[in-house]
């Protein structure tokens, strides 16, 4: 389903993802779209996700082929400090908007194999496993990243797998791991 109008980013999101199916890049919903989808309740008007493109030919296919859809596309790289490589931003012409993260230092390789499958408007997308959001989260460390991943923890702690989530979170680096180990603490896990 076309975005029609403004405020359906997850609308474009879905439009995005058959693109991704179709040059089989592996890609996880990430940000608010998958927080609701865990039972975290948020508003947010944008789309994310996270990509795992082959190569950079096959990266500059997908921004060729989402050119073709008439959107707008950017690729900003990320700065030698920045954990996340790259990002995609797609764009409509009701200001729909998209990102589409390329790579985030520490994230696991095999994180599309965690992915959930869920419909959105008919179309089936890959949302980010339920341990591979709350280590993402507990990394980004705002405060909104760490509300997400405390009310994750407090609606769905019986179905994490905690020494998954732990190993996750280590990957990201110590300060994560910690900032992990505390928020489990504090919810009594």
């Amino acid at each position: 389903m076309k975005p029609a109008g403004p405020g359906q980013s997850a609308q474009l999101l879905a439009e995005v993802a058959l693109l991704l199916d179709s040059l089989e890049i592996p890609y996880a919903v990430i940000g608010g779209l998958a927080a609701s989808f865990h039972g975290i309740v948020r508003s947010s008007l944008d789309a994310d996700a996270i990509i795992s493109a082959r190569d950079e030919g096959q990266l500059d296919e997908l921004i060729r082929g989402l050119q073709r859809k008439q959107l707008h596309v950017s690729h900003r790289k990320g700065d030698f400090d920045d954990p996340i490589d790259s990002v995609v931003v797609v764009t409509d012409e009701h200001f729909n908007k998209v990102d589409l993260l390329t790579g985030i230092r520490g994230l696991s390789p095999d994180f599309a194999s965690r992915t959930v499958e869920a419909s959105l408007f008919g179309q089936a997308l890959l949302i980010a496993g339920l341990e591979d959001f709350i280590a993402m989260k507990v990394f980004a460390g705002a405060p909104r990243d760490i509300h997400d991943a405390r009310a994750a923890l407090q609606v769905s702690s019986e179905n994490v797998d905690m020494a998954l989530l732990l190993q996750l979170a280590r990957q990201y680096g110590q300060e994560a791991g910690h900032a992990l180990e505390g928020l489990l603490e504090e919810e009594d896990l």
